[in-house]
């Protein structure tokens, strides 16, 4: 066993973990500029969180790559794709340990992110909904056949008296 070839492994996964947990920390970045209604930091969050998702995607065939090695070596068949679990039951403790916990956590990370950009997006389509419906409200109100207000600002006629219906929702 080549401890060099396990070694690299390591490393790569490290790098590809440091990698997520930053990505972590820009989809909480996104979440307070959202809350605090801050357009320009959102977008250079977004921004930053873009381009390090471009680069996770650039580096994933680095960790294929060292997973496929190590595989090899350990005489694992490349297909289906070796997962990191499988190289780390046939490495000795130390190294099977790592590359398991990383495993974990990277999992964990994924899962984290998935979750928080879901989050976000529930946020901005309900903010979204309610900016629609305001303008509806707002852009309705010219055309109320009851006690409004006419295009130029002043208070209208009433034409008919008939009942006021709100909706449920109110």
């Amino acid at each position: 066993m080549d401890i060099t070839i396990v070694q690299k492994l390591c490393d790569t996964l490290d790098g590809h973990l440091e990698r997520y947990q930053a990505l972590v920390d820009y989809v909480g970045q996104e979440k307070k500029y959202l809350l605090e209604h801050d357009l320009d930091g959102l977008f250079s969050s977004s921004k930053q969180k873009e381009e390090l998702a471009l680069d996770i995607q650039n580096n994933i065939n680095a960790l294929v790559d060292d997973i496929n090695v190590a595989a090899l070596m350990l005489g694992i068949p490349l297909t289906p794709q070796p997962l990191l679990a499988d190289i780390a039951r046939l490495l000795p403790k130390p190294f099977g340990n790592k590359l398991n916990d990383g495993s974990i956590k990277l999992e964990r990370l994924k899962n984290i992110i998935l979750r928080e950009n879901e989050a976000n997006r529930h946020f901005v389509e309900e903010a979204m909904r309610m900016v629609g419906e305001s303008i509806n409200i707002l852009t309705g109100a010219n055309q109320l056949k009851g006690d409004g207000y006419n295009k130029n600002g002043e208070r209208g006629e009433k034409k008919h008296s008939m009942p006021v219906k709100l909706s449920k929702a109110v």
